[in-house]
């Protein structure tokens, strides 16, 4: 029995076992769900917009929101065109603080010659004239060792404004009956009146609103205080404890200010 050479045996299929695969297909996804080597190396030169941040760049990103004046590296930026440095910013703050000081100095030392020259203005008197004034007449007959205590003034400084307030007919003394050592003061009826509708001295104002402060801030004033004065160099100047300025004994309490004083544009507000 012949066989055809042209046909398989065992009915076997006719066409190649090698058959090449259509070129179309090359590079496609399989129905296995596999990818093709395009779709891989896409993926792996291209970010995942879904990946979340990861902890260095979280913490990257916290420190460029909190400090944006300086990088990740931690190095200051470079200073651009309208902007200011640290250092030029500290020292502007601190200038700030000084004039602000400086202004509150002169708004005290202001506050008291504006009380001085109204004082002057409407009674004719200094501060420590009207103290002295106002402690006779609440000491009765009185030394003039007790008027100087009260006051906190010297004895030569009281004796020196008596001087001025007898000439003017304001007050007079005379010797104790009971020991010739002794001299008292008393005030005339124009004294009397004169005190009576003279303005309260500043200091006044000051001691009512100091007393109703805690004593926290009454030792915070103190120490600040005596702090700008050893600032200034002022802690050993003599000083007594009255709001006034100039020499507390002047020679001439009834001289209204000046035309220099009314020229000063300081003069006319509280600056």
């Amino acid at each position: 029995m012949q066989f055809d050479q042209n046909t398989t045996n065992y009915g076997a299929s006719a066409e190649p076992q090698n058959r090449a695969e259509p070129a179309q297909l090359k590079g496609s996804r399989t129905t296995e769900g596999r990818e093709t080597p395009h779709e891989e190396v896409r993926k792996k030169v291209a970010p995942n917009p879904t990946k979340k941040p990861t902890n260095d760049s979280k913490s990257d990103l916290k420190s460029t929101q909190t400090n944006p004046g300086i990088d990740k590296n931690g190095a200051e930026p470079k200073i651009g065109r309208g902007q200011i440095s640290r250092k030029e910013l500290e020292s502007l703050l601190l200038m700030d603080k000084i004039e602000e000081v400086l202004i509150t100095l002169r708004r005290l030392i202001r506050a008291t010659d504006l009380h001085s020259k109204q004082l002057v203005k409407t009674a004719g008197l200094t501060a420590p004239q009207l103290l002295l004034l106002q402690a006779i007449r609440e000491q009765g007959q009185v030394t003039i060792g007790a008027l100087a205590k009260e006051i906190s003034l010297s004895q030569a400084t009281v004796t020196t404004i008596l001087d001025r307030l007898e000439k003017r007919g304001l007050v007079y003394r005379e010797r104790s009956s009971e020991d010739k050592r002794k001299v008292h003061a008393y005030l005339t009826d124009e004294g009397a009146d004169i005190i009576r509708d003279a303005p309260t001295p500043l200091q006044e104002h000051f001691v009512k609103q100091f007393r109703d402060l805690r004593e926290w801030e009454q030792s915070m004033i103190i120490s600040s205080l005596q702090r700008v004065a050893l600032m200034m160099d002022a802690e050993h100047i003599d000083a007594s404890p009255v709001l006034d300025v100039g020499d507390l004994d002047r020679k001439d309490s009834r001289n209204l200010p000046t035309q220099d004083d009314k020229k000063d544009p300081e003069s006319h507000g509280d600056k």
